[in-house]
């Protein structure tokens, strides 16, 4: 399974409005980069992530990962569930295991 990646996180990121995403599982990281917003399928509904989001603990259920990139197309990556935590811009999606395109 490959990696889709964004140039690589910057310091100047908070000056950009910008957040810096992983998007991890078990066999390696899913996304890596800066990113505008994310989306995620919590256990209790749909949640947004935007620069300066209050920080947050949170069960993913089974869906689809929704990141904006700064620059380029927006990357989906379907989880089967884990946890995301946002601190300081910081946004780490914790999969418990991804699903292939194709295989869902």
């Amino acid at each position: 399974m490959s990696v889709a990646a964004s140039p690589s996180p910057t310091p100047q990121h908070r000056a950009a409005g910008l957040l810096t995403v992983q998007v991890v599982a078990p066999d390696g990281v899913r996304w890596s980069g800066n990113a505008r917003g994310v989306t995620v399928p919590s256990v209790s509904g749909s949640l947004g992530i935007l620069p300066r989001h209050e920080p947050v603990a949170a069960v993913l259920a089974a869906g689809v990962v929704r990141v904006r990139p700064a620059t380029g197309d927006p990357v989906e990556v379907t989880v089967t569930g884990g946890f995301v935590v946002v601190d300081d811009d910081e946004v780490s999606v914790l999969a418990d295991g991804t699903v292939a395109p194709g295989d869902a």
